[in-house]
């Protein structure tokens, strides 16, 4: 077994040699340059969340509510304005 390891370690050494002598060493990259970080500031303020019934108020629409399938459970809105 320790033959046939060494046996194995050398093809794969003279494999290698060769690939190298065809295309050449790989060379390394230069490390990435170091950025400092910044945390990113959204200059828009978050906007406060309403509900169906607030939104229909108050972009004078009137909700419909109708009775979803059995499948899905729970009803649904859908507004129409004016």
């Amino acid at each position: 077994m320790n033959r046939q390891a060494d046996r194995l370690a050398r093809i794969g050494l003279e494999g290698f040699a060769a690939i190298d002598e065809h295309f050449g060493r790989a060379k390394r990259r230069p490390p990435a340059p170091k950025v400092p970080y910044v945390p990113q500031i959204n200059p828009i303020p978050a906007a406060k969340v309403i509900d169906c019934i607030e939104a229909a108020q108050r972009f004078k629409g009137s909700p419909v509510r109708y009775s979803a399938s059995a499948k899905t459970r729970g009803s649904r809105f859908f507004f129409f304005f004016k």
